[in-house]
């Protein structure tokens, strides 16, 4: 009986240890998908492409938005290179209009934007008004690369 206060101290110590975080080098994010990060995202190209397949019923139209581009990280010398895609739709019943609208944006140009989990939104979620829905462009691809020389 005298032993168990010291056994109970070391299974206790042990089991903080085993649940401590791990620390890593570099940024850790632990995101759950509703928390946004405001990044600045240069745009490198624009792509445009009907998508017929769709809306098979013709009730509507589909155009996919890809969108090439990078963000400089904030450690030194690193770019995370990104692939972007959105499908904004046009209903056309019962009147014509906008459902989900990926917005505009051009190469060679910056942009503040809002990384959540999977998807990049250039909306600012502040200013959020329906309709029509605001398109995030889900993150087809990411790459981390180093950063040319200037």
């Amino acid at each position: 009986m005298k032993y168990f206060p010291a056994l109970l101290l070391l299974v206790c110590s042990v089991a903080c240890i085993a649940l401590a975080r791990q620390t890593t080098r570099g940024v850790t994010k632990h995101n759950d998908g509703t928390k946004t990060t405001k990044i600045v995202f240069h745009v490198t190209s624009v792509r445009y492409e009907e998508e017929p397949d769709f809306c098979g019923d013709g009730t509507c139209s589909a155009t996919k938005t890809t969108v090439e581009g990078y963000a400089d990280s904030m450690q030194m010398n690193i770019r995370v290179m990104f692939v972007l895609n959105c499908d904004e739709m046009l209903a056309f019943k019962p009147t014509p209009k906008i459902t989900v609208s990926c917005g505009s944006v051009h190469a060679n140009n910056d942009y503040d934007v809002w990384v959540y989990d999977n998807a990049i939104s250039f909306w600012p979620p502040e200013k959020y008004t329906l309709p029509p829905f605001h398109g995030t462009f889900r993150i087809a691809s990411e790459k981390e690369v180093s950063m040319p020389n200037k």
